[in-house]
């Protein structure tokens, strides 16, 4: 009975809470690169939300395609 009131609490608090990587974007794409004035680029990012299938448009500054691929995929809410 006790192990059954664990397992119940803890599928609750799961579901409750869902982890930070169900509510992202796993695939974002570069739309649009321009170099900025200090040497970055400015990069236009398309991503699709996780859990709703919502096109995202983000803005990033980055020197590296792959820092702007974690910024982008980071500002998904």
């Amino acid at each position: 009975m006790k192990f059954t009131s664990v397992a119940a609490l803890l599928i609750g608090a799961a579901i409750l809470f869902p982890s930070m990587a169900s509510a992202a974007c796993s695939t974002c794409t570069i739309q649009s690169k321009k170099q900025t004035k200090d040497g970055k680029f400015e990069y236009k990012m398309s991503c699709i939300h996780d859990t709703s299938g919502d096109e995202i448009m983000n803005t990033v500054t980055a020197a590296k395609d792959v820092d702007a691929m974690k910024m982008a995929k980071g500002k998904c809410p």
